[in-house]
């Protein structure tokens, strides 16, 4: 373990660099950048990138898989793909050519005759998805919408020390999920992010696998009807403060807790998210380019509801983490480097996957399962390198580390634990300031580290032959998990 199995999240991160050159990555203020304008960029600008990509997993098809003495039954789905080893958001061929993302939209301040006094310390951001993701495909289920709406945000800074941002924006979380898609140096999101940072909403859910004393939370689903792509509709309280070389953030946000396009759910508590950052300003740089060197850590707290739950229980969603991203310039050379380390946790409702890791399989019928219980957590580490000899190349390392499920309430069958690990290889090849090509080679291992405990008959478990028959299955689904690799075309306009 990559730290102490307590209840205590605690740790110290070291690290030691400054800045760099060039390319997307930065110590940037993600708060500023997206909430505001600056005072020398043109009133109105249209922008957006579009990312084409080929994706390849190795991973093998579900196999070898038994009846175990009791439901469920393992083997109808032999044959099938995993959801972690197929390719997003059609979960059914882990091979495919596609568009990851399409966005377009203005942002900008008010002219003409909306400018007022009033107007005038206003600025407007708007941006569009076209591309077939989790924007415009309901989760685990079909095309939903031909364009999504991806942001769409008035930010108001009369009140000095405390700018207003209304509206739809991403949330104040880990910087992987704040920062802009498209200056992300890696393909794909890390597994905590994807699964426990990024909701799916359902109006019920299964329960977690061989946990019959957890409650079903009514109508099982196999889909989801949207997701929140770590943004919220809602109104925030920011601003950044410059002391000396200091860079000081804060931001305050109270949000729905919902899906972005659709409300199908009953959650009335507003989502709380917080947020704080300090840093340390070095000269050279500009915009994401900036040089420095960032520590950070954040908060999300909200209750959800299911719907189709006939007993209305309130589930806590608590989401945290800290972390630094730092870059530097190797002494007498011109060479950079960056390293960035962060700690994330979830407690509470968990999002495990489909029943038997299949999206629309035979067991279950591929119901979501989300152990929604207090006492559920999940936790996970991410340490990123970077090595930039120049404005052209970048080459990227990232070790991400998620304990899912590795604490359960009393209800969840601790041999829901999984242990996932990502070692990702990166390289970034820059054509040109609007134009980047990212290859990723991402070397993956999951392990089911607990055997599904049993109970005598009428009790909280399913008795031991039947546990045994889910322990031997649950190893060798996990086993199937191989590599993963991508090739990603980033243009911006």
């Amino acid at each position: 373990m990559f730290f102490s199995r307590s209840r205590v999240f605690c740790v110290a991160v070291l690290a030691v660099c400054l800045p760099w050159i060039s390319g997307p990555v930065c110590a940037a203020n993600w708060l500023m950048l997206q909430g505001t304008e600056h005072p020398l960029a043109p009133a109105h600008r249209f922008w957006g990138f579009v990312q084409p990509a080929y994706t390849l997993d190795t991973s093998d098809e579900l196999h070898g898989l038994t009846d175990s003495p009791g439901p469920p039954d393992f083997s109808r789905n032999n044959g099938e793909r995993l959801a972690i080893t197929s390719v997003s958001p059609w979960f059914d061929e882990g091979e495919r050519f596609h568009v990851r993302r399409a966005r377009a939209g203005v942002r900008g301040v008010f002219t003409g005759p909306l400018r007022n006094r009033f107007t005038s310390k206003m600025n407007y951001f708007t941006l569009f998805e076209a591309a077939p993701n989790l924007l415009t495909y309901d989760p685990f289920g079909d095309r939903a919408r031909t364009v999504a709406l991806d942001h769409l945000s008035l930010t108001f800074n009369h009140l000095p020390g405390a700018r207003i941002r209304a509206g739809l924006f991403k949330t104040p979380g880990p910087e992987e999920a704040l920062q802009g898609v498209h200056t992300l140096d890696y393909i794909e999101l890390t597994d905590f992010v994807a699964r426990e940072v990024l909701e799916r909403f359902v109006k019920g859910a299964a329960k977690p696998a061989g946990s019959p004393a957890s409650p079903a939370l009514g109508t099982p689903r196999n889909s989801a009807y949207g997701t929140n792509a770590v943004r919220d509709w809602g109104v925030q309280v920011f601003d950044s403060f410059v002391q000396e070389d200091w860079d000081l953030s804060y931001a305050v946000m109270l949000g729905r807790g919902e899906a972005i396009s659709e409300t199908g759910g009953i959650n009335e508590t507003p989502e709380l998210y917080l947020y704080a950052s300090a840093e340390y300003r070095l000269p050279g740089g500009w915009g994401v380019k900036k040089h420095g060197v960032k520590m950070y850590g954040w908060y999300q707290r909200g209750e959800r509801q299911f719907s189709s739950d006939p007993k209305d229980e309130e589930y806590d969603r608590i989401r945290y983490g800290v972390g630094t991203r730092l870059l530097a310039g190797i002494p007498g050379s011109a060479y950079k480097y960056r390293l960035a380390v962060e700690l994330m946790q979830a407690d509470g409702m968990i999002f495990f996957a489909p029943a038997g890791g299949v999206a629309n399989g035979n067991v279950d019928n591929g119901n979501l399962q989300i152990a929604a219980e207090d006492d559920n957590k999940s936790r996970a580490l991410t340490v990123d390198l970077g090595f930039l000899p120049n404005n052209k190349w970048q080459f990227d390392l990232r070790y991400h580390r998620h304990d899912l499920l590795y604490d359960t309430a009393s209800t969840v069958n601790p041999g829901n634990e999984r242990e996932l690990t990502d070692i990702t290889l990166g390289l970034n090849y820059h054509f040109s300031r609007k134009l980047r090509l990212t290859i990723n080679y991402i070397f993956r291992d999951v392990n089911a580290p607990e055997p599904y405990a049993s109970s005598a008959p009428g009790g909280r478990f399913p008795i031991k032959p039947v546990a045994d028959g889910i322990t031997e299955n649950a190893n060798r689904i996990v086993n199937t998990v191989d590599d993963r690799a991508g090739i990603q075309l980033t243009w911006l306009f």
